[in-house]
């Protein structure tokens, strides 16, 4: 039975392949900025899932114009395994957008935001300055916010990352949602942590390993902490310098360039990069419009 843990705002087989730098920074906890409210959602079956999304009219691919419901599945059914191949993946995309599109809201308006405090010609102080300094702070930057130099690699790293990208990752790295560790740990990226306190010892870990696998309290911390990572972490330079690129010529973020930078994700480097590409080709993801969270308040804007 579908339990709402708020009222509604509407009536492996594949292993775990991230390969993280030891000294990798793991995603804080802190919201620099409130991630848009989305309603948080307990399914027990995923035909109750699939009854309630019915219900909404949400289905896959999404609308036209890429508007997803707010609703925060707070974890994946537990006989999401045994779904036929097509349903599984259809739930999962469904699933997860919502979550994609929230953060991804949540980065944009933090980067409008420096975009804005950056655009004159003045100095920053008082507490604009100390907004951006939180920011900064928040993305592992260090340095006066009034520099250039600063200014330019925060911007690198406060920016969003493609839903086609994000989904297609998760897709891979959880098996589709049936890996040990997405029914266990809420884990679809992959990640890992050195805090025996945050995770769970992988099964077939080396002997000389220290590392243990990722829990998250919900799908939606998942989602956030894969984007912070991404966002921050040393080795995904490639990646970010590829996004400012894009955005320096004025192109459109593309996820089929953008995985050309997920090489140190994997021990399988350029391989996985293939890997990433072929779920993006196979299940049409580079034709996904901007997603965006549908409004509850009819004076509620949702801009992309």
């Amino acid at each position: 039975m579908i339990r709402s843990i708020a009222v509604l705002l509407f009536v492996l087989p594949v292993a775990v392949a991230a390969f993280l730098d030891a000294l990798m920074p793991e995603a804080s906890r802190e919201r620099v900025q409130r991630t848009p409210a989305l309603s948080p959602l307990e399914v027990n079956a995923s035909d109750e899932l699939e009854a309630f999304f019915a219900g909404l009219g949400y289905g896959w691919p999404p609308a036209e114009d890429g508007s997803v419901p707010p609703i925060a599945v707070t974890a994946l059914p537990a006989d999401f395994d045994r779904l036929p191949v097509r349903q599984r993946k259809a739930l999962f995309f469904r699933t997860l957008a919502p979550l994609v599109a929230a953060e991804n809201r949540r980065i944009r308006e933090q980067r409008a935001l420096l975009l804005q405090a950056f655009s004159g010609s003045a100095a920053l102080e008082g507490e604009e300055r100390a907004r951006i300094e939180r920011i900064a702070s928040h993305y592992n930057v260090a340095g006066d916010v009034n520099d250039p130099g600063v200014r330019r690699k925060l911007l690198r790293r406060v920016d969003v990352i493609p839903a086609a990208l994000v989904l297609a990752q998760a897709a891979n790295e959880s098996g589709w949602g049936t890996s040990r560790f997405a029914k266990e740990a809420n884990n679809l990226f992959g990640m890992w942590t050195w805090d025996r306190s945050r995770g769970i010892e992988p099964r077939e870990r080396a002997a000389n390993a220290s590392h243990y696998v990722r829990v998250f309290d919900n799908l939606q911390e998942a989602v956030a902490n894969y984007l912070h990572t991404i966002n921050v972490g040393a080795a995904y330079g490639e990646l970010r310098s590829l996004r400012a690129k894009a955005r320096e010529q004025g192109e459109p973020l593309s996820p089929w360039i953008l995985a050309g930078g997920l090489s140190s994700y994997s021990a399988r480097g350029e391989a996985y990069v293939r890997e990433i590409r072929s779920i993006i080709r196979a299940n049409a993801l580079d034709q996904l419009p901007t997603l965006v969270l549908q409004a509850t308040d009819p004076d509620e804007a949702v801009a992309p």
